[in-house]
């Protein structure tokens, strides 16, 4: 008679800041590559895009230890603990899940709160349970009262697990996961939080109603020669005078999107602001993202950025690539750096065909006063002169009524993304 062979799970590392690190990056870098061991991912019904390691090493790593120029810290571990766990059967990996506390993050009339996210299982409900398990009893541990997720590491990251839309390809930092995930939550016991949506627009689907605008833009400017938008200017960033233009931005997303309507966000810190928005710049076009002025003060903001897992789904291809668990492995380096290199080429040449639209908002006072409109027009404009003709609104929060009443209007839903939660 064969014996089962049982999951057993590998408690990767802690850190708690200013207390406890158990962490490397070898450890970081190990803990990245499971998705790669997910069969599911394989076959052709998967449209999994695998992000540069580079990158996720630098998302995932609360310690001291870095590389100038490829490898940073996260700054988000200043203020959050975390530990990782990796499952494994007859020592090959077989699932991963991390759980972390924010120390900044609260909802009312709660007690402390926990997360987990970063999960990923074989289709196996002992293996997920056995996972879950080990997240749930260190956030107990920890004195949690409620668990949410997943997350990476909250709603200015990857919010939510995939429950609906697998036939579509991800955009950029768009969440995406096995379709058998969903079960392994809702039958440990996790009950429903919100959903977060994209929506998908192109040239045809946005037509008529971009088409609308443009008649309402021109009535609004043509009665009393335009007196709705006086004092209003929409203007394109200027990376030449980058960080004054990171400060206005700033200063605008965190009163915007930690309005009630943006559920599990958290302020960003000066700190993750800047490694966000300097990580954006080296993927973005300073035609795509747009802020609004009235009277010479920002009122709003529109960041949009070309979809580079195009260039990554080209140059990965269907190859059964498997990385190395070392953090510094020359072949998962020179990988990164030929993906880097194709981006940039194709940046310089303007030539993507999609984008995603990343941060959008309007000073709640400034809203539904055509200028909003406004913005949405010139962004579709300048998408086209670029060649790009597809793009994806998300992640948008199922109670934002004030972005997904228009956003509707002009694409159609592509990806659902739920976040779950469970009392302990």
């Amino acid at each position: 008679m064969t014996r089962a062979i049982r999951t057993t799970v590998k408690e990767l590392g802690e850190y708690v800041p200013g207390h406890t690190n158990t962490l490397s990056l070898n450890k970081i870098k190990e803990f990245i590559t499971i998705p790669y061991h997910i069969e599911w991912y394989k076959t052709p019904g998967s449209r999994k895009i695998f992000p540069l390691f580079l990158q996720e090493l630098s998302d995932l790593n609360p310690t001291s230890k870095t590389v100038p120029g490829l490898i940073t810290r996260n700054p988000y571990f200043d203020h959050s603990q975390i530990k990782y766990f990796i499952a494994y059967r007859d020592r090959k990996p077989v699932g991963r899940i991390a759980a972390f506390i924010d120390y900044t993050y609260t909802e009312k009339r709660r007690g402390k709160i926990g997360w987990f996210g970063l999960f990923e299982s074989e289709q196996d409900a002992g293996t997920a349970r056995t996972l879950i398990d080990s997240a749930v009893e260190y956030l107990k541990e920890n004195s949690c009262t409620k668990i949410i997720g997943p997350a990476k590491f909250n709603a200015g990251g990857e919010i939510g697990l995939l429950v609906d839309g697998f036939e579509n390809e991800p955009y950029f930092m768009e969440p995406y996961n096995a379709p058998y995930y969903q079960d392994f939550f809702v039958d440990y016991g996790f009950k429903k939080e919100n959903d977060w949506y994209s929506v998908n627009i192109d040239k045809i689907i946005s037509k008529s109603y971009m088409e609308k605008v443009d008649r309402i833009l021109k009535r609004i400017i043509n009665h009393r020669k335009g007196e709705a938008f006086k004092g209003y200017k929409i203007r394109n960033v200027d990376f030449s005078n980058l960080r004054s233009e990171i400060e206005t931005i700033r200063e605008l997303y965190n009163p915007i999107w930690n309005e009630g309507n943006h559920p599990q966000q958290i302020k960003m810190t000066d700190a993750e602001f800047d490694m966000l928005a300097l990580g954006l710049k080296e993927i973005s076009l300073e035609e795509l993202i747009f802020i609004v002025e009235k009277d010479g003060k920002p009122v709003g903001i529109s960041v949009n950025i070309p979809d580079i897992n195009e260039v990554i789904a080209e140059m990965d291809g269907r190859a059964n690539y498997m990385p190395s668990t070392r953090f510094y492995s020359p072949k998962d380096i020179i990988r990164d750096l030929k993906i880097f290199i194709n981006i940039k080429k194709r940046l310089r040449q303007k030539r993507f065909s999609r984008m995603r639209f990343f941060i959008l908002g309007v000073d709640e006072r400034h809203r539904k006063t055509g200028i909003d409109s406004k913005l949405f027009w010139s962004i579709k404009e300048k998408a086209l002169e670029l060649g790009i003709t597809r793009g994806s609104a998300s992640q948008l929060a199922d109670i934002n009524m004030d972005i997904i009443n228009p956003i509707f209007k002009i694409g159609k839903t592509a990806m659902t993304w739920r976040v779950y939660g469970l009392k302990v």
